[in-house]
Parts: structure tokens; C-alpha cells; sequence
């Protein structure tokens, strides 16, 4: 285990690095956020495949193979986050998933609140009192990133090409749900984190719901 000064150097120098290419892509997160919350719909979906198809490819190759070497099993994280690249991206030439915003009730609530949450990542430090260069910024860190990917796949659950969308959403469970607990919070105090956990556990109880309904 990385001790949590390295880990916490690792990810100041990723920032110091690509700046100020977080700035832009947390701009280009935001944007996909506000449109869809503005307009569902096709284009909106697109934008939105195509956003986690760069960022998923910017994390897999920039943030763990060129600038996060000294991070244990980087290659393997690496090659989720291709994957997810990859996945997206099949998804976004298939049209499987068609995220759509629920029209009220708690469960519109819910995604509203997850959007901001993880838009509010950066916050998180702030308040920690963390310098900016060790700001978490969706869409150019992992967690907040999947975080992001796991509200826009708990609004949908597609009837045709599934398989697509549960190796998907199995890949980003895979990151969110045990890495929070084991090891970003406790180990390295990205409280952070836990936003990424709820989005996680949220998705997980949407598509067991969503399994359900299905079957029943």
C-alpha cells in the first residue's frame, strides 16, 4: 500500500501537470450535466456517451499510464478505465442506453442532488482546506468521474443489448463501492470519496429495482 503523503504527491503532481486541462474538462462536465437536466434527449445522450468516452480515455492513458506509475496496479486501473472508454463507446454507436431524466417524485430529486454532489467534488477539498493542486475534479480524476457515469446509468435500464450496459455498470461498481471503503477514506482521508460510495450504492439498488419490475 502507497503511503497517503505519495498518494496525495501523485495527484498534485497529475494536476500541476495537466493544468489547466481540468479547468476545461470539469467545464465540459458541467456542460453535459446542464444540458441534459435542461433537454433530455438524443443529443443530450450523445454528449454524454461521448464526454465518458474521452474522459474515460484521458484517466486510463494520462492519468494512470503516463502520470500515476508510482500508484499500485496502475496498469490494471489503467485498463478499466479503457475499458469503460471502450464500453461507452459501443454503447454511443449501438444506442443502447437512453438516459432519461425521471419526470418528478424522489427518484428525480435524487439524481438532481447526485449531479450536484459530484459537480461539488472540488468543494469537498476546499472545505478540507487542501491546496488547489490537490482538488479532486470531475472528469479528470477517476472517482468523480465515475461518480458522474453512475447518475446518468441509474436512469436508465435498456431492454435490448443489456449485457452492454451491466458489464458497464459491473465496471464502475467495481471502482466505486469497495475502494471508498477500504481504501480512499480510510487510508488517504479523500472524504470525497463517499459521494462516489452513495452514487454507487444508489446504482445498485435502481438496477435490482429495475431487475424486478422486469421480471415481474
Amino acid at each position: 500500500m502507497i503511503p497517503a503523503n505519495e498518494w496525495w504527491a501523485v495527484l498534485q503532481r497529475y494536476n500541476e501537470t495537466i493544468f489547466p486541462a481540468q479547468i476545461l474538462l470539469y467545464l465540459l462536465a458541467a456542460g453535459v450535466v446542464g444540458i441534459f437536466l435542461w433537454k433530455p434527449g438524443e443529443i443530450a445522450n450523445r454528449l454524454a456517451k461521448g464526454f465518458f468516452i474521452f474522459a474515460f480515455g484521458w484517466i486510463g492513458l494520462v492519468f494512470f499510464l503516463l502520470l500515476g506509475q508510482e500508484l499500485p496496479s496502475h496498469n490494471a486501473q489503467a485498463f478499466l478505465f479503457l475499458a469503460l472508454c471502450g464500453l461507452f463507446g459501443a454503447d454511443l454507436l449501438t444506442n443502447t442506453s437512453q438516459f432519461t431524466l425521471p419526470e418528478s417524485g424522489w427518484r428525480k430529486t435524487i439524481i438532481i442532488l447526485g449531479f450536484g454532489l459530484t459537480l461539488a467534488y472540488p468543494l469537498v477539498g476546499l472545505l478540507a482546506g487542501r491546496p488547489l493542486s490537490r482538488w479532486i475534479i470531475p472528469g479528470a480524476f477517476p472517482c468523480p468521474t465515475t461518480s458522474l457515469a453512475l447518475v446518468f446509468m441509474a436512469t436508465t435500464f435498456p431492454p435490448k443489448r443489456r449485457w452492454l450496459y451491466l458489464i458497464t455498470l459491473g465496471l464502475l461498481l467495481l471502482w466505486a463501492i469497495p475502494f471508498p471503503i477500504l481504501i480512499q477514506i480510510p487510508q488517504f482521508g479523500a472524504y470525497e470519496d463517499s459521494i462516489m460510495l452513495a452514487a454507487g450504492l444508489y446504482a445498485l439498488v435502481v438496477l435490482a429495482f429495475n431487475w424486478r419490475k422486469q421480471r415481474l
